[in-house]
Parts: structure tokens; C-alpha cells; sequence
């Protein structure tokens, strides 16, 4: 039988917990306080990142064979039968949550649904296409938020911001594993070269700080707590150019100092 263990690294239980966190601060920015259907909201953000993540494993077991062997599905830990029931169980529970607090939300959730899985099945092979997808898969937890607190526009305002910093860590990762995607995938790094997915990162990076710069008008606390994000992306994007490594885990430490940005800036 799997262990505990072995499901919460199927979820990947740290991006589960960043969904959840994105909801609350969407719902707390936008409005400054939190309701039941923000908690709502966050579990739902916890059911799609576990199909999100279950769908991708079960795509990529031969690729993970090599790049991630001792991941749940490749070490066989966990069947792909019963992966791919957690993923339909936790599409239901993600649909069922949102129908309670608003069908508009549900409709939103279906769209988000199938984009996950055709990214499993398609996208996630043809490079860009896949990386933005799921850097916008990636900012709806704050949209979620937001719109549980009756601020939708607040929140396609935070989706916006926080795309461009998803999309850059998204290419990042592709350039890490690109020894490991050679033979399935057309990433950008695979079908372009190292120099064009690099390039990626920087205009990434580039449109991330220009959002931020923006948002110094309306919200000047939110964007200058903001800054140090952008020198984390760009200390990311230095030690991209020298091979240092290490790009992807900086650019997810500027997502989560942005997390709490988005928090205590609430005035």
C-alpha cells in the first residue's frame, strides 16, 4: 500500500500549499478580509494542483524512468490506475467546491480542467505553448481569492503581475531538464537552444519588473514591497548566464516573497 508520504509527493504538497496561500492573499489584498468562501476556494486550489501535478507524472513515467526515477509513479509506489483516480476524484471535489461559491467560478474551473490535461497530453510538448499555460494555470489562485471576495478585477489585475515571473521559472525548468526531454519533448531549450530559452527567461523576467513598475501608481506599498522580487529574479537570470544554477529555485523564492508582499501590503 503507498504511503502517506508518497501521495503528498505525488501533489507535491509545497505547490499545493502555494495554492492555497495564493487564494487567501488574492482574497486579502483584494477585499482585506477572508470568508468561507475563500476557504473554499483554497481547497479547490489544492484539488487542482493535485490533478495538475498527477496528470502531469502520469504523462511523463518513461521520461521520469531517467530524469525523476524516484518520483511515486516511475518507482512504482503508486500505480497509474490509481494516480489517475486521485486526479479524477480531485477534478470532482475542485468542481463541486467552486459550484458553491458561485457557477461562473465552476464554468472558470472546467476551462482550467481541460487545460490541464491537454497540457499533460499536448502542450507540455511544444514549448512555449506549455509554458504559458501554465504560468497562467500557475496566477489563477489569485484570481480564485479575489473573486471569492467578489473582486474579480483585482484579481485578473494579480493574475496579470504574476504570469510574466511563472512563465520565466516555467523555461527555467525546461533548461534544466532538457538532457531528459530531448527524447519527448520540443521545449524551447530542446528545439531552440540554450541562448533562446534564456532569452525567454530575461523577457520573463523584463515583463515581470515593467508590471511591477506599473502598479507603483495605484498600489505604491504593494509594488515597493514588490522590489526585492525583482532582485531575486535578476540575481536568477545572472547566474543563469554564468551556468551557476540554481535560476528555478530563485525565481520560486521571488513567488514566495511576493506571496507575502501581496499579504502585508493590505493596508
Amino acid at each position: 500500500m503507498s504511503s502517506p508520504d508518497e501521495w503528498l509527493a505525488l501533489v507535491r504538497w509545497r505547490n499545493a500549499a502555494m495554492s492555497a496561500g495564493g487564494v487567501v492573499a488574492g482574497a486579502w489584498w483584494s477585499a482585506g478580509r477572508l470568508t468561507t468562501h475563500v476557504a473554499l476556494a483554497a481547497v479547490a486550489a489544492i484539488a487542482l494542483t493535485a490533478v495538475a501535478n498527477s496528470a502531469n507524472d502520469l504523462a511523463d513515467i518513461e521520461i521520469d524512468r531517467v530524469a525523476h526515477p524516484r518520483r511515486p509513479l516511475p518507482s512504482g509506489a503508486i500505480s497509474p490506475r490509481s494516480a489517475a483516480r486521485f486526479a479524477i476524484a480531485c477534478s470532482a471535489i475542485a468542481l463541486g467546491l467552486t459550484v458553491l461559491i458561485d457557477v461562473r467560478l465552476t464554468a472558470l474551473t472546467v476551462g482550467v480542467l481541460a487545460t490541464m490535461w491537454m497540457y499533460s497530453a499536448r502542450l507540455k510538448r511544444h514549448g512555449i505553448p506549455g509554458n504559458v499555460a501554465v504560468a497562467i494555470l500557475g496566477s489563477l489562485p489569485f484570481f480564485y481569492g479575489a473573486y471569492a471576495v467578489g473582486e474579480p478585477a483585482k484579481g485578473a489585475l494579480l493574475v496579470t503581475v504574476a504570469a510574466p515571473l511563472h512563465f520565466a521559472r516555467e523555461v527555467a525548468k525546461d533548461l534544466d531538464d532538457a538532457r531528459g526531454d530531448a527524447s519527448a519533448r520540443r521545449t524551447l531549450p530542446v528545439t531552440r537552444g540554450a541562448a533562446s530559452a534564456r532569452a525567454a527567461v530575461v523577457i520573463g523576467v523584463v515583463a515581470y519588473a515593467l508590471a511591477v513598475v506599473l502598479l507603483a501608481n495605484p498600489y505604491p506599498l504593494f509594488a515597493m514591497l514588490l522590489l526585492p522580487t525583482i532582485f531575486l529574479a535578476a540575481l536568477a537570470v545572472r547566474r543563469l548566464y554564468r551556468a551557476a544554477g540554481g535560476t528555478a529555485g530563485l525565481l520560486k523564492a521571488a513567488m514566495v516573497v511576493a506571496l507575502v508582499a501581496l499579504i502585508i501590503s493590505r493596508r
